[in-house]
């Protein structure tokens, strides 16, 4: 095997030699013929080998259109993108869903001084991707109060809405309102079930 590779090395090297005598001798006349000759034939033989066949520029034409839609679109997309990461900046986190409303109730009467009269069952409701989570309350405390209080939630930086609120007047004290309320929110679906949207 050794004696093979060897005997080919040595051919080519006395071919290269040969090659260089010729050339310092006679200069570049011997080899125009055979170079005019063998470059058609080189030529064809390099676009066969590397030049691309008729289903690889096929595939390439449709890459290209497919870059050129996808293309158009980018910008709408990076905008989709960004809105719906600041949309999931303002959900609270599925980790929560169980208690975060309630504590959200609890913590921002206090900051007002409102005691709850009750506080319902948590509800929730499928919309879509999300999952709608809502909780009801019952204060009485002053108009004033009440009104900084819904003003503090409605105004939180995570998204929640006072869906129902209902006022009426309270029987025993006539300078205090009673007020039941039913806080929402939404958390991601998948989310929520350990999955990411």
């Amino acid at each position: 095997m050794k004696s093979l590779v060897q005997k080919i090395k040595d051919a080519f090297t006395e071919m290269r030699d040969d090659i260089v005598v010729i050339h310092s001798e006679k200069g570049i006349e011997p080899f125009k013929k055979p170079l005019l000759m063998a470059a058609p034939a080189l030529l064809i033989l390099y676009g066969a080998v590397y030049g691309p066949s008729s289903s690889r520029l096929q595939e390439k034409q449709i890459e290209a259109e497919h870059l050129e839609a996808v293309s158009v679109h980018y910008s709408e997309y990076n905008d989709m993108q960004s809105r719906k990461a600041e949309l999931r900046r303002k959900m609270p986190l599925a980790k929560d869903k169980g208690e975060w409303l309630s504590y959200i109730l609890t913590s921002t009467s206090k900051s007002q001084g409102i005691t709850f009269d009750a506080l319902t069952a948590q509800e929730e409701q499928n919309a879509g991707p999300l999952l709608l989570v809502s909780r009801g309350a019952s204060v009485v405390s002053t108009y004033n109060q009440i009104g900084l209080w819904l003003a503090e939630i409605e105004n939180s930086k995570i998204f929640l809405k006072v869906t129902e609120l209902q006022l009426s007047r309270s029987t025993g004290n006539r300078d205090l309102i009673r007020a039941t309320i039913k806080l929402s929110t939404v958390f991601p679906k998948e989310a929520a079930q350990g999955e990411e949207i």
